[in-house]
């Protein structure tokens, strides 16, 4: 008896057990249900990419586009067939129209320094303006020609050896996007840290508001003609993060076009590393020489894109280094003051440097051929390796400033030699300007 009564509380547990089961199973089929259909399904074309150039470039053209600048169509488009540059597109008429807002901007700037004390400070406004006019009025016209850049860009990649995995591929792309996005950040970052220091320590006020005192300071150059309003004032203060954008792009775009053109150079380096050792029939001699005078031809025609905004780069980085430099040697007005000026100018030490290594890269991998070439073994050296080496010991591959110079290692100890040159002529006549103590402060 007593073993039948065990046997049926047994089945009973068994039975409420299966149940239990069968509630739960349901319960997380319903539940896995529900999450997938709350998620997209990926699809193949969601982990692929092409390696190309103009996929990686158009995160950050389309961050450009949105400050004023590079105004091509399609540069979202998959393959470069969609891009084309149009005069009657919004993009175009939204650069003409803060090409011109930033020429009046600088008339009236050249208008406050002409009533003022003409010296190497007063004069920066400027040359802040005049060189993000320039180099806004060349990324215009490289807007016209990026298309059949492409064009001859992608001609050139798919000649290139393929990569041997799909996260090497990426690989560019991602690295691309990544500097240019940390920039940007950091970019931001100095431009809340000026904001913050203004206001945090208003040394010189010319309104009772906080606020609207330091968008009085921003567009000075503005109320010395116009009565202060508020709507003016946020129109100066949108023009000046304009120009703020457009000054720390130029080196961006300039880095991105020397990964770009560094890393074909460094793909046909990895072929003949692998090959170089071996004997090698003389076609592929011919293949590595053609491939490379492709990318040297490439490189040349970027060159004659963008040589006016290299040089408009380094010309306005070497003003403005040693204009802080002189700056640093003043007492600072308060500890926020301190905090952003150093740290603006440890950016501009580092964006500048950034700029020349990543463009001089293109020269360093130029020359890797002829390093790797003497490496040839004596069986496999054909009439076209010599062919080769004297092409590549003949040439000088790298982007210029409107020819002036190279942008090479070599440029660093010559702007270095040049900055320190400077900074000595100009402490000599130095004074320690206190130009916080504002004797005429009208608060209005």
């Amino acid at each position: 008896m007593r073993q039948l009564k065990e046997r049926n509380r047994c089945n009973r547990s068994v039975r409420h057990l299966k149940i239990q089961g069968k509630i739960w199973l349901k319960n997380l089929k319903s539940g896995l249900d529900q999450i997938r259909e709350s998620q997209v399904r990926g699809r193949r074309n969601n982990f692929l990419h092409d390696g190309s150039f103009h996929e990686a470039v158009a995160p950050v053209l389309a961050v450009a586009q949105c400050f004023c600048l590079m105004p091509v169509s399609g540069i979202g488009a998959p393959t470069y067939r969609g891009l084309s540059f149009r005069r009657r597109s919004w993009r175009f008429w939204y650069s003409s129209l803060y090409l011109c807002s930033t020429s009046v901007d600088l008339a009236f700037s050249i208008r406050r320094v002409a009533h003022s004390v003409l010296d190497v400070r007063s004069v920066e406004p400027i040359v802040f303006h005049v060189s993000i006019l320039i180099a806004s009025w060349q990324f215009l016209n490289l807007a016209q020609l990026w298309p059949g850049l492409m064009r001859h860009w992608a001609a050139v990649e798919r000649r290139l050896p393929g990569y041997s995995c799909c996260l090497q591929r990426a690989r560019p792309a991602r690295r691309l996007k990544l500097v240019a996005f940390v920039l940007l950040a950091v970019s931001l970052m100095e431009h809340l840290l000026s904001i913050i220091s203004v206001v945090y320590y208003d040394f010189c006020p010319r309104r009772k508001d906080p606020v609207e005192s330091y968008l009085h300071g921003t567009s000075a150059q503005l109320f010395e003609v116009f009565p202060y309003s508020n709507w003016l004032a946020w129109l100066g203060k949108i023009q000046n993060v304009l120009l703020t954008f457009g000054w720390s792009y130029m080196d961006i775009f300039l880095m991105m076009l020397g990964m770009g053109l560094s890393e074909m150079l460094a793909r046909l380096n990895r072929s003949l590393e692998q090959q170089v050792r071996q004997p090698m029939p003389e076609a592929y001699w011919t293949w590595s020489r053609t491939l490379y005078r492709s990318i040297v031809e490439l490189i040349r025609e970027v060159d004659d894109a963008v040589s006016g905004i290299m040089l408009i780069s380094f010309g306005s980085n070497l003003y403005f280094i040693c204009l802080q430099l002189l700056k640093s040697i003043n007492t600072m007005p308060s500890s926020a003051h301190a905090v952003y000026f150093y740290f603006s100018l440890l950016f501009l030490l580092s964006r500048s440097t950034a700029v020349l290594l990543f463009v001089s890269a293109i020269n360093d991998q130029a020359r890797e051929p002829l390093r790797l070439l003497r490496l040839v073994p004596l069986n496999g050296y054909h009439p076209e390796v010599f062919r080769f080496a004297t092409e590549l010991a003949s040439d000088q591959v790298a982007l210029t400033g409107l020819k002036f110079f190279n942008v090479t290692r070599k440029l660093f100890l010559a702007m270095a030699g040049t900055v320190a040159t400077y900074e000595l002529v100009l402490i000599q006549f130095h004074e320690d300007k206190k130009s916080w103590d504002c004797s005429l402060s009208n608060l209005d």
